[in-house]
């Protein structure tokens, strides 16, 4: 049994007695092809766009700090201190105007504020005469955290603080 719709506004689709539908082909193909251009200019646009530029490294020199107890009253300490890190991108290159942070075994600047400093030209931060204590004669840590405005923030970097 095939019926054709009614009317003056009708779709004109005819309908036979599976259930089927003429036409559907037609429109199942325009809609691929639509999809497909979409997927295209979507991915025209997305490899047009810049991986982003992250640290990737972050040294420190020395790779350890000492701690001595002169008194023997269990606290471990040092006043002369001095620290270089050196900051480094994904592609190898230095990166300048970072901000590098100092936490850990109270470490501090010598006049007792938090350490912390900008890298220069060459992708490196200077730290001088910085003060660090610890109770205890148990290893400890001092974290490196840096931070740049379109490269995120990193502070995977430890560095071993070993009292003797």
């Amino acid at each position: 049994m095939r019926y054709k719709t009614r009317g003056r506004w009708g779709n004109g689709l005819v309908r036979d007695k599976d259930g089927g539908i003429e036409g559907l082909p037609l429109q199942l193909m325009i809609l691929v092809l639509i999809a497909g251009v979409g997927s295209a200019v979507m991915m025209g646009w997305m490899a047009g766009l810049d991986t982003p530029t992250t640290i990737s490294s972050v040294y420190a020199d020395p790779g350890e700090i000492v701690l001595m107890d002169g008194d023997g009253n269990g606290i471990f300490s040092n006043d002369d201190i001095d620290l270089s890190v050196h900051v480094v991108d994904g592609e190898g290159n230095d990166v300048s105007g970072a901000l590098v942070v100092l936490n850990g075994c109270n470490i501090a600047s010598s006049s007792g504020t938090t350490a912390y400093g900008t890298t220069d030209s060459s992708g490196v931060a200077v730290f001088e005469d910085l003060e660090a204590s610890h109770i205890g004669d148990s290893l400890s840590f001092v974290t490196i955290t840096v931070t740049k405005s379109g490269y995120g923030s990193e502070s995977t970097n430890n560095i071993p603080v070993v009292c003797g």
